[in-house]
């Protein structure tokens, strides 16, 4: 005869009092909101005071700190991770707008603590997650809070427009060269980084590169503006930078309300530029020069890398495109990553006739030789794709999926029979299982629509490579038609052809 075991459960919380924790936030740091945040940890310390069902088990309390973004509030997430190790059970907030102004981490959040069995109350709008129906509740306060923080967001925006147009407002940025008033926060010259400044657009007029300029200042250990080495892009910058003559620009850059980063203000916004704001390090006239300067090499930097192998080379160590470079008098591709000051990288320099002799190469050989090979791959391609058609490959396993699902819906409609589900329950799981079938369904109706665009692509380099005449032309006309990338990896060039066809030539079978 069985019997039955009672397994009693490892902790017994039954007569415990419920552990709550409360969560307070003010949003900014300013003086006179100092009070609002003591306001809400000493309101909450005594609430719990003497209660016989519940007991305060922490406050979490983020001070000057945005709500628009979850992740920036450090003791929101350490509340979090204590719900996660099971030490909370209840949390109360003043209201939506305290707990977030993003209706999106809102309701994640609160999904997420419902999941671990937590309620929140949310006092001013009077919401208690531990009813169902106060979600749709949420999502309204949720959004309403997102609209109130985007509302003040734009007030502060114009008060910031307003400030640019007339001029007045301080400097968030201290360009090198220059130091902030403490009274006033307007820009005055620092005598001794200004005679950097100087120095460096005197070294560009006169024929001193970005990167030199860089290399000499590094050489002479003097604090770049950074803090980190002198490089060619700090250089250009300050090459560009209005504020040495005296001038301002405001609002070159802009940020959509809770977007991820700024972006440059291409005429999306207005600009504000203000002539004579503070004293010049450099005068117009050298400031123009420097720029003129600087548009004369940029427009012979693009006629020299014209090239046709230009935006097709990439690294093979660290995945970067190749640039062309020109180092006494000889042309070569370099990675773009190598100088970079925190991950350098070490692949070779290709010279550029190198490059010219391996693809070449690679044109004759696949002239004399390229039609039994594109043939071979075809014929293989041809092979997969009738493996395919008859369901050996992919469809096969997508109609398992959906016989599996057919027979998980034959077994609920017993369950449901017997009185083991509601229909409540059964109508929203065979609607699940309804949506998985139609979304299995259209992926093999996909499958056996699709084809491999090699198909085509493969006869066609075949043809192309047949009629290869050796000119220059052609040798052009076949890197644009069939060359996808190329990658170089220390001595070995690899030419990536549509079709997926891969073919490696060696620099090191050049060398004289």
């Amino acid at each position: 005869m069985s019997r039955m075991i009672v397994i009693p459960p490892s902790s017994d919380r039954s007569g415990a009092k419920i552990r709550v924790a409360a969560y307070c936030r003010v949003s900014t740091s300013h003086s006179d909101q100092e009070n609002s945040y003591e306001t809400q940890v000493r309101y909450f310390s005594s609430l719990y005071n003497g209660s016989q069902t519940e007991e305060l088990v922490g406050i979490y309390a983020d001070e000057g700190i945005s709500g628009t973004s979850l992740s920036n509030r450090v003791s929101f997430v350490k509340m979090m991770q204590d719900c996660r190790k099971g030490k909370i059970d209840r949390i109360v907030t003043k209201s939506v707008s305290r707990f977030a102004r993003n209706t999106k981490d809102c309701l994640v959040t609160v999904r997420e603590l419902k999941d671990l069995g937590i309620t929140v109350s949310f006092e001013k709008e009077n919401i208690d997650t531990s009813r169902l129906s106060d979600e749709m509740m949420i999502t309204i306060m949720g959004g309403l809070a997102q609209e109130e923080s985007h509302s003040i967001s734009n007030n502060v925006r114009w008060g910031f427009q307003k400030r640019m147009a007339n001029g007045t407002l301080g400097h968030a940025r201290v360009p090198y060269g220059y130091k902030s008033d403490k009274k006033t926060s307007m820009l005055i010259i620092d005598r001794k980084t200004a005679r950097i400044v100087r120095r460096i657009f005197d070294m560009y007029i006169n024929g001193c590169g970005a990167n030199r300029i860089a290399h000499i200042l590094n050489d002479e250990k003097i604090p770049s503006p950074t803090g980190i080495s002198w490089n060619n892009i700090t250089i250009l910058k300050m090459i560009r930078q209005e504020k040495y003559i005296g001038d301002t620009l405001w609002q070159k850059t802009y940020s959509e309300f809770m977007g991820p980063y700024f972006q440059i203000n291409r005429g999306q916004l207005p600009k504000y530029y203000i002539q004579n704001s503070h004293n010049a390090i450099i005068d117009r006239e050298t400031f123009e020069l420097a720029n003129r300067v600087m548009k004369a090499r940029t427009n012979k930097a693009k006629q020299k890398t014209e090239s046709p192998f230009r935006q097709k080379i990439f690294c093979g160590k660290c995945g970067h495109n190749y640039g062309y470079a020109n180092r006494k008098n000889t042309s070569c591709w370099m990675c773009s990553h190598r100088y970079n000051i925190s991950e350098p990288c070490d692949n070779p320099d290709v010279y550029d006739t190198d490059l010219q002799n391996a693809f070449s190469a690679l044109c004759d050989k696949l002239h004399a030789q390229g039609k039994p090979i594109f043939t071979r791959a075809l014929e293989q391609l041809q092979l997969l794709e009738k493996m395919r058609q008859n369901g050996t490959v992919t469809t096969a396993s997508l109609y398992e999926q959906i016989a599996e699902i057919k027979e998980q819906k034959h077994r609920l409609a017993e369950l449901r029979t017997k009185g083991y589900v509601s229909d409540e329950k059964y109508a929203e799981m065979e609607s699940d299982m309804d949506n998985r079938i139609v979304k299995l369904s259209v992926m093999i109706d996909k499958a056996n629509e699709e084809k491999d665009p090699a198909f085509t692509e493969l006869p066609m380099l075949s043809d192309l490579f047949a009629g290869f005449d050796g000119t220059e032309e052609y040798r052009l006309r076949i890197l644009s038609e069939a060359v996808e990338r190329i990658t170089v990896l220390d001595k070995a060039i690899t030419f990536e052809l549509i079709g997926g066809m891969r073919f490696t030539e060696r620099t090191d079978a050049y060398d004289t």
